[in-house]
């Protein structure tokens, strides 16, 4: 029998609404029915009244008031995960306390929205979490972690260490449920931040892994602006790093160059002693890792270290699935958008001014053409025609979607036949901020420097690295070929380093090439983010 999908094709999600305010009910009936993909089955305003009727109709998503008159939505919410597990509940409250969200959570919620949520906000929810996704209000975010961590020193303090760990485990099965699907690049942030800040490291660090394992995303926390610019290319996967990917364990090491799996650390990368690194994984799939170097006043990282850093990437895993999860869903919401646009702007706007031309040449042939008048009219008749070619060439942009910069160098180096050998790395997703112009220089920026490498570099290995510093981003390209003397002149006919110049100035930045003979190059573009 076919698993069925709600909201494919003809199969919209099924709504049930619990609330003891009728007001609310009547809110998010109207909310859901105006949607193709959504369909309101039914509601209740109590547990007794809902819970014949969800055994009845079987919905695919309940939307429920954490508070009922004299009741508890969270008995609901349990009832409703043990007795129909298929039923996905999102828990809607007018509170911000965070341990009723995660008391919902470990009942089984889905997703927690706090009752200020736009009714946009509260669609995106629904369809996400009947896909199998898992939402949070982001406002309650921060403030949850910090309640795992009070919880978790608590326990320190209080309990044996296996009791520790045994509760560390429940709160891990707990927060796997969690996910921020609007806030997923600031929750990954604030889980690196609160690594460092519970294991007292001096660094800390997350990769999001691509499926071939080389580092899609790299967040830092405890490193300068100055240098994060003075490092290279992201870790490549190698040394310690490439072992807790290998291993699916974590790895604890007192002396990192002393390990026998070390591949040392490249140049202008600050010097690092000790060493907890925690593969991220999520149903077997290693996701990420997480890491953490140098524990302050010179300790080795503890087992309770390695039991909070545990913790901690679970959830990140989560997150990143989850980010995985509704990737395709934004992209295609985007496109549509665009369409959307473009047919409104096509079909309304221009026939509207279509027509006041029909009547300008009307009038003008009324005119005698040596009066003030007909110069006038003709002169108000040529700009809406300029005005219609403006938005025409706008209708074709809105068509004709912007690929990603670092979409776009994947293909260059396909093209280019050298696409084993580059490895592309982002430190965050900044880069879909730049404006159309931008990306299309620095992709053709890239496309110089990558056929520089494969007509001349004889590299095995080519490394591209987006990183955001500030308020300035870099593209970073290095290989690992034979190099040059960048001060010797370029031989007649080469003009590969103006090129690369004129490319980075018309991005609005400028570039710097660095190499010498035998040792591989690095060519740098650095320039302002958009405010």
């Amino acid at each position: 029998m076919a698993t069925r999908r709600p909201g494919s094709g003809s199969e919209p999600i099924r709504v049930f609404g619990v609330d003891d305010h009728q007001g609310v009910l009547d809110g998010l009936s109207q909310l859901v029915a105006d949607q193709e993909d959504l369909a309101w089955v039914g509601e209740a305003r109590s547990i007794s009244e809902a819970q014949p009727k969800l055994r009845a109709l079987s919905p695919d998503v309940v939307l429920m008031d954490s508070r009922l008159r004299e009741e508890s939505g969270l008995d609901l919410c349990a009832w409703v995960h043990r007795e129909l597990p298929q039923v996905r509940v999102l828990m809607l409250t007018g509170s911000t306390d965070e341990t009723l969200l995660f008391r919902a959570l470990t009942v089984g919620a889905s997703g927690f929205l706090v009752k200020q949520a736009r009714g946009r906000d509260i669609l995106g929810a629904v369809r996400s979490i009947a896909a199998g996704g898992v939402v949070w209000d982001p406002r309650m975010g921060q403030a949850v972690l910090e309640h795992f961590r009070q919880v978790g020193s608590a326990m320190r303090r209080e309990d044996s260490l296996e009791r520790f760990r045994a509760r560390m485990k429940q709160l891990y099965e707990g927060m796997t449920l969690v996910a921020g699907e609007r806030s997923v690049e600031e929750m990954l942030g604030r889980v690196v931040r609160l690594s460092r800040a519970v294991t007292e490291a001096q660094y800390a660090a997350l990769a999001v892994l691509k499926p071939d394992e080389s580092i899609a995303q790299f967040i830092t926390d405890g490193l300068s602006q100055e240098q994060m610019r003075g490092m290279g290319s992201l870790p490549r996967g190698r040394g310690l790093l490439g072992e807790v990917i290998r291993s699916r364990r974590p790895l604890r090491v007192d002396a990192i160059a002393a390990h026998p799996h070390s591949a040392g650390l490249p140049e202008g990368h600050p010097a690092m002693q000790s060493f907890l690194g925690m593969p991220m994984l999520f149903q077997g799939e290693v996701v990420g890792h997480l890491y953490v170097t140098d524990k302050r006043g010179g300790e080795p990282f503890s087992g309770e270290d390695e039991e909070l850093m545990g913790l901690l990437a679970g959830l990140a895993a989560v997150l990143i699935h989850s980010a995985r999860l509704n990737l395709d869903v934004e992209r295609l919401a985007v496109v549509e958008e665009r369409q959307r646009i473009g047919m409104n702007l096509h079909d309304g706007t221009l026939q509207t001014i279509y027509s006041v031309l029909l009547g300008l040449d009307a009038v003008l042939g009324e005119l005698p053409e040596e009066t003030r008048a007909y110069g006038t009219v003709n002169e108000l008749a040529e700009r809406l025609r300029e005005i219609t070619d403006d938005i025409r060439r706008y209708v074709l942009d809105l068509k004709s979607e912007v690929r990603p910069l670092m979409a776009s160098i994947e293909e260059i180096a396909r093209d280019l036949g050298i696409a084993e050998m580059v490895r592309i790395h982002s430190q965050d997703m900044s880069y879909t901020l730049l404006p159309a112009d931008t990306v299309e220089q620095l992709a053709r920026f890239a496309q110089e420097a990558l056929s520089n490498v494969a007509r001349h570099a004889k590299a095995s290995r080519v490394d591209v690295t987006w990183r955001r510093v500030g308020d300035e981003f870099q593209l970073v390209i290095e290989d690992d070929g034979v190099g040059f003397d960048p001060k010797a002149p370029s031989p007649p006919g080469h003009h590969g380093r103006s090129h690369l110049e004129e490319r980075a100035r018309r991005a609005g930045g400028q570039v710097t090439v660095q190499s010498r003979p035998h040792e591989g190059s690095r060519v740098v573009v650095t320039g302002p983010m958009p405010s």
